[in-house]
């Protein structure tokens, strides 16, 4: 066999007996540079180092995992948004509590407090009983998920001294009255909606929300759907330009102050959510309303649930978390037995939590945690009878599926949120 030389070939070795043998010439090899080696083995180093130095100090927008197995406790989470939902959330707030050991503020400063929080990201989360516009949608500083998380229900509250029963109205009736089109309690549209009761004569006060409000919201889609000209000249939002009315029109803030108003106002209607209604130490007289099936319903959670699912169903399909809902309402579902005036409330929160009010791996986890627990074991609570009773409708499974898919999808710096438990 023949070895690298620095020069030649090694000489071959004489095996002839008896001759004596050439002495081996040393074999001589090329010795590599060790130069390379160093700078590798420098590389490798400088990788390492780099990597630790990032991990501890965030650079790449990841935590520590490792120390995030179990969900963190003791940190709070803020909200802001519709009055509606204040009873329910002081359930679900006090059970979410007990069962991670974090907290959750929400002082139900009402939709448009909710949304101006949420678009300054000083609050996790916002809730209404209206979806984002396409202006309010332009206006969040990074994308956010809708999610339906409760299902409820306006009431038509009026003041007619005397009247026992409901009040039959429509929703062209309706738009009538805060048109200032039927201006007495016995005009006819209303007298021939309910014969043998005798109605007054005197003017009819119109009262209605001042502050941005969901409850505005559903009542003026509701109108869009039932008057032509509520739809083209007043339209839908959380704030309209509510007309002059002959017998005078009260703008208050806040739903307590619009139940108040409307007890303490004889001849007077306004609207409210279920929930305040049913629960009030007062409650007003309200009434059943004309569906699109020819019934008229007094609202119950029975019938504003099965009013959602009817509605849900008939859905060509339902947008994802991250879609646009501004056109999907709850109004007029066609079932005999549903209420015509049915909402969903919504939740709003960052897709990408750290876009938000959430400034940690830690608490975008909690976050999660409870937006899953909302949508999952918070349900049983919406329509409770103990300690207190509730009136709201719980999701149908179809929405429920839907809002978890939109969870899953949430990020903190760029990647997936662990999930924890």
């Amino acid at each position: 066999m023949s070895g690298p030389s620095a020069t030649a070939p090694d000489a071959p070795v004489d095996s002839t007996p008896g001759s004596p043998s050439a002495p081996a010439r040393p074999v001589v090899r090329r010795r590599r540079g060790r130069s390379g080696l160093y700078a590798g083995v420098l590389a490798v180093v400088v990788v390492v180092v780099l990597v630790a130095v990032g991990y501890s100090t965030n650079w790449f927008g990841l935590e520590k995992s490792s120390s995030l197995a179990s969900c963190s406790t003791g940190v709070t989470l803020h909200g802001d948004g519709a009055q509606i939902a204040v009873p329910l959330m002081s359930v679900w707030t006090a059970a979410f509590q007990t069962k991670t050991g974090n907290p959750v503020s929400y002082p139900g400063g009402g939709s448009g407090t909710g949304l101006s929080e949420f678009t300054s990201t000083t609050v996790d989360f916002a809730m209404t009983d209206d979806p984002l516009t396409p202006a309010e949608t332009g206006a969040l500083p990074s994308p956010a998920l809708t999610m339906p998380f409760v299902g409820g229900a306006l009431t038509i509250i009026y003041n007619l001294p005397g009247l026992t029963g409901h009040l039959n109205l429509t929703g062209p009736v309706l738009a009538e009255i805060y048109q200032g089109n039927v201006s007495t309690w016995n005009d006819p549209a209303i007298t021939d909606l309910n014969p043998g009761v005798t109605l007054p004569s005197s003017p009819i006060t119109t009262v209605h929300r001042s502050d941005n409000a969901g409850t505005t919201y559903v009542l003026s889609d509701y109108l869009s759907q039932s008057s032509a000209y509520w739809s083209s000249h007043i339209g839908k939002g959380i704030s309209v330009s509510f007309p002059k009315t002959p017998g005078g029109e009260v703008a208050e803030k806040g739903n307590s102050l619009v139940i108040s108003t409307v007890v303490a106002t004889k001849y007077s209607i306004g609207y409210s959510d279920l929930t305040d209604i049913l629960t009030a130490s007062s409650p007003p007289q309200y009434a059943a309303v004309k569906n699109p099936a020819g019934s008229y319903i007094v609202p119950t959670i029975a019938n504003t649930e099965s009013a959602i699912s009817d509605k849900v169903a008939s859905m060509p399909s339902i947008p994802s978390s991250s879609a646009s809902w501004f056109n999907v309402s709850m109004v007029n579902a066609n079932g005999t037995t549903d209420y015509p005036i049915a909402t969903f409330l919504y939740m709003f929160v960052y897709h990408a939590t750290d876009k938000g009010f959430t400034p940690s791996l830690a608490k975008s986890q909690v976050l999660v945690q409870w937006l899953d627990w909302a949508v999952t074991s918070g349900q049983p609570y919406a329509d409770q009878t103990q300690p207190s009773q509730l009136y709201y409708a719980p999701l149908p499974a179809s929405i429920v599926s839907t809002d978890q898919a939109g969870v899953s999808t949430m990020t903190f710096n760029g990647a997936s949120i662990p999930a924890c438990k």
